[in-house]
């Protein structure tokens, strides 16, 4: 691989630059001589400013480390690629198509595109009632501009990026490979619909339903072209000693912590507020790309506690939401699914249970899928995205409750993010 490859990295929401260090580190074991730039500009309680403005701070971090490049080792980049976790696929998509109309490729080849875990069709739960209501409503109104552009408010720019008409859209028409991979399970920071811009999910009952595999990355990378099977005895999730102190903890200190996480999320998104304002009435933004300073640090590890604090009461709210949870143990999950597979009493080839209509995918083969209660924008969106050509991936994490931060193995302590990433980096075009 030439040295003139730059790959941009974006975290998400709450996120910094730590987050994607296990991604960068694979990615040069299998590219030595990629160049490499994880953004740093928009992190910790900055990510509250919304795509538009998080986006144009990436965009001068690229611009500075390009001319970088080229004074310091007389090297000019001549091809370009970006991977988005989370929220950051949703800047991914604003930088490439701010890029693009400002005539960055007409000099500079488009060639990965990849999110992880992003919310391309919003974060609106699809749960009909008063608690779709309430986390819609909540999460517009005090997440800032980034609440406003993920739950699809007044002013998000989410809808736009997928126009056909706009220059956001037309920029993932130049990119030689557009590629997605999204959580089957366990993931309720970005469902499967949205990471995967899919109308239907075909993993509701994965309690009853076992996916198959690609066989090189079992059981990971789920084999869409194969159909699941039925269970006729469900999968238990054993619980160990950590999950009972776990929940203890929580529901005896977990309410303080809650309160203290409200108080500085509603005083982050005010302060945020205040930026975007100033910003606006400025009209000036980042041009250089900056170190983390004492303040900006600060900020960080807030806004990480908070991250860390809210995923993990929604880990707790959804842990008996299905009984083929996350097992510690990974020989032990596969073993039991080897033995149920071999074991025909206990299978049948077609998931039933789950079945409510047949769809057939972008290979031409039937994989079983249960229609979604979504909103007539995020249908639109998914209809226009969907006309593009994707390769999407199907993740399923078993060693965490929380799939969201294993996707991209975001601590570096889970070897099946790394299985994710690897097999991200091995498809890379370059």
């Amino acid at each position: 691989m030439s040295d003139d490859h730059l790959f941009v990295l974006l975290h998400g929401f709450w996120g910094n630059m730590s987050h994607l260090y296990r991604a960068r580190e694979l990615l040069l074991s299998q590219y030595p001589d990629a160049r490499v730039l994880i953004a740093s500009t928009y992190a910790g309680n900055l990510t509250y400013d919304g795509v538009s403005i998080c986006g144009r701070r990436v965009i001068a971090e690229i611009e500075n480390r390009i001319k970088e490049i080229k004074e310091s080792d007389g090297v000019a980049i001549r091809k370009f690629s970006v991977a988005g976790y989370s929220l950051g696929g949703l800047i991914a998509r604003y930088v490439v198509g701010e890029l693009y109309n400002s005539g960055f490729f007409d000099e500079i080849k488009p060639v990965n595109f990849t999110t992880f875990a992003t919310p391309h069709l919003g974060t609106c739960s699809e749960k009909p009632g008063f608690t779709r209501w309430a986390f819609n409503y909540y999460g517009r109104n005090w997440l800032s501009q980034s609440g406003r552009d993920m739950f699809l408010g007044n002013n998000g720019i989410v809808p736009k990026l997928a126009d056909p008409e706009g220059y956001y859209y037309h920029a993932l028409t130049k990119f030689e490979r557009l590629s997605l991979y999204a959580n089957i399970t366990n993931d309720r920071s970005v469902p499967f619909f949205t990471a995967f811009m899919s109308e239907r999910d075909p993993f509701t009952d994965l309690a009853n339903c076992m996916p198959q595999y690609v066989d090189e990355y079992k059981p990971v990378i789920v084999d869409l072209g194969r159909e699941m099977n039925i269970l006729h005895t469900p999968v238990k999730r054993k619980w160990s000693r950590r999950d009972y102190i776990f929940f203890t903890m929580l529901f005896t200190v977990g309410p303080i912590i809650l309160l203290g996480a409200l108080v500085t999320i509603t005083v982050s998104a005010q302060m945020s507020e205040r930026r975007i304002r100033q910003l606006y009435q400025s009209y000036t933004f980042p041009r250089r790309s900056v170190e983390l300073t004492q303040q900006s640090a600060k900020n960080v590890s807030e806004a990480e506690l908070m991250q860390d604090v809210v995923e993990d009461l929604l880990d707790a709210a959804g842990a008996e939401e299905q009984d083929a949870g996350p097992t510690d143990d990974i020989t032990q999950y596969q073993s039991s699914s080897n033995n149920l597979v071999k074991n025909d009493s206990n299978c049948d080839t077609v998931c039933s249970s789950v079945v409510e209509s047949r769809h057939r995918d972008s290979v031409g083969k039937d994989i079983p899928e249960k229609a979604l209660d979504l909103e007539e924008v995020q249908i639109r969106m998914c209809n226009e995205m969907n006309k593009l050509q994707w390769n999407k991936y199907a993740v399923q994490i078993h060693q965490t409750f929380h799939s969201h931060a294993a996707i991209v193995n975001r601590k570096g302590q889970l070897p099946e993010g790394d299985i994710v990433l690897g097999h991200w980096a091995e498809r890379l075009v370059v």
